[in-house]
């Protein structure tokens, strides 16, 4: 199962290049059922294996559907601890519109390639059906399951030479179920000779006809599906004029066609949303924006109605209520100005004018410019880096909207001494990893998700735009960006950058777009 199966190899390739979402997970729900049966088992999971906050997450259940999304942390340590041995363990299922657990024996292996992690745990449940089915076909043998005191059921209690099949342990290596059979030796043993020839006879058909199936179909598809791999990567890409010639015959030339109907469709449906999209997001900007103009507003009449009462009741201190009046006025306007700037700023982002850069070069400026602060700001390299094509000015907008932020969260915690920020550099297949990890406060889970929202803001006087600029910087230059929790307290901003840049044709700007949007399915 680890080894070559299409649906694990597909899904490491799917988490090693971070296109791994909703839909691929339900294809990967709806089709793990029939691999779970085409190899007999009555239980299949496949589960998250990289560390962290993720380990343990159910991908797909073959058995139980519904329970893809949930954790099973415990049973992948489980499998890592077991190794290549079956294990003893309640297995959770789903029967009759309720959800129990029923004991198993299951075993399990790890999938990997580069950061991708995959574990596969399966087997078989523990009853009265499993037991008859080791029998079936061989009559003499009568099974049945006993404890570990060895007790066997009334109707083998007169039983002869029971024999211990097998040994069913737990992760302590105590037996947990004992797999007893009294046997006809001699029915057995022939019987066991002609199964041997007859495996050995369909091993050997088997791997010469598979070899030559597969000769004859590398010769007649592997070419064809090399080219459809290739424009496959170009719509990836972004390209939606791609087309294939279609040259090849029968089911291949049909997929060809097929391809060539679906990307034609996907780019009109790609018009029709980004025409759709533009009207959504202006009307959400005008409510946000109405929103934000509002709260300065208040205040601002406050102060205003106050001052006139005072200056018709012509007050003795009505000099003292003007200074103080006048003052809330214009700290309101000047909230409003900041307000209108960032929303310009973020409206108006130009397109990304990327040049072949050395990003230590602009993390190391960066960094620089907090040297001598109160807290420690460092700079870490982990590796050779590759350059990358980037926006020099955009990149640098980027670094220091989340430096800035990780200070003031190491300082809001800290103080004077003990804050700490890290801006940490490693290489990635694609391209370069940027961290920026601070020991600040860190950020709740529910704001997480919401974060790189716009006007979406956790700071008191916050526009909550600036990690929407972010965001959308990072989106235009091909990349992807996340938050999640440091080790130990506080938060980790983790951006990686593709070497190739912005797209040629896929760089936006507010008047292409009008979308101040947050596309959530690549970060």
């Amino acid at each position: 199962l680890c080894d070559g199966e299409f649906l694990v190899e597909r899904l490491l390739g799917d988490l090693e290049s971070q296109q791994f979402g909703p839909i691929e997970q339900g294809e990967l729900v709806d089709r793990l059922p029939s691999l779970m049966r085409s190899m007999g088992l009555a239980g299949l999971m496949l589960l998250d294996g990289r560390r962290g906050s993720r380990y343990g997450r159910v991908f797909a259940a073959g058995h139980f559907p519904g329970h893809a999304g949930a954790t099973e942390a415990q049973l992948a340590r489980a499998v890592e601890d077991a190794g290549e041995r079956w294990f003893v363990r309640d297995l959770r299922v789903r029967e009759e519109g309720e959800t129990h657990e029923v004991r198993s024996i299951l075993t399990g292996c790890v999938a990997e390639r580069g950061d991708a992690r995959v574990i596969a745990v399966g087997g078989q449940v523990l009853d009265d059906t499993f037991v008859t089915s080791l029998a079936a076909d061989v009559p003499p043998v009568r099974l049945a399951l006993v404890g570990p005191d060895r007790a066997l059921p009334h109707e083998l209690s007169a039983a002869t030479n029971p024999r211990d099949v097998y040994v069913f342990e737990d992760l302590e290596g105590h037996p947990a179920q004992i797999l007893v059979a009294v046997v006809d030796e001699t029915r057995l043993n022939a019987r066991l000779d002609e199964i041997r020839r007859q495996t050995v006879w369909i091993l050997g058909v088997a791997l010469a006809g598979g070899f030559l199936l597969g000769l004859l179909l590398s010769m007649s598809i592997t070419r064809p599906l090399g080219e459809l791999e290739r424009a496959a990567a170009r719509v990836a890409s972004g390209d939606m004029g791609t087309m294939i010639t279609v040259g090849a015959p029968g089911e291949v030339g049909k997929a060809f066609s097929a391809f060539n109907h679906m990307t034609g469709q996907l780019h009109r449906a790609q018009r029709k949303l980004l025409r759709a999209e533009r009207v959504a997001a202006w009307r959400d900007i005008a409510r946000q924006i109405a929103h934000e103009i509002k709260n300065p507003l208040t205040p601002i009449q406050t102060s205003i109605e106050t001052l006139r009462k005072a200056h018709d009741r012509k007050l003795p201190d009505f000099d003292e209520i003007f200074d103080e009046s006048t003052e809330m006025v214009l700290e309101e306007v000047e909230r409003l100005k900041t307000i209108v700037t960032e929303f310009s700023s973020f409206a108006r982002l130009p397109r990304p004018n990327p040049t072949v850069l050395d990003i230590e070069d602009v993390a190391r400026h960066t960094v620089g410019l907090y040297a001598g602060g109160e807290v420690d700001v460092r700079l870490e390299r982990e590796g050779e880096l590759e350059r990358v094509r980037a926006d020099r000015e955009q990149l640098t907008q980027v670094l220091v909207n989340l430096v800035k932020n990780a200070v003031e969260s190491a300082q809001s915690r800290h103080g004077a001494h003990g804050g700490r920020v890290d801006v940490v550099l490693s290489p990635e297949p694609r391209g370069v990893r940027i961290e920026i990890v601070d020991n600040g406060a860190g950020i709740p889970l529910e704001d997480q998700e919401r974060i790189f929202e716009p006007y979406y803001t956790t700071k008191a006087g916050g526009t909550g735009l600036g990690l929407a600029i972010v965001h959308r910087i990072v989106s235009e230059h091909g990349g992807n960006i996340d938050v999640h929790d440091a080790e130990g307290g506080g938060a980790v901003f983790d951006i990686v950058l593709t070497k190739a840049g912005p797209p040629m044709d896929a760089a936006t700007t507010a008047t292409d777009t009008a979308l101040p949007l947050v596309d959530r399915t690549r970060s």
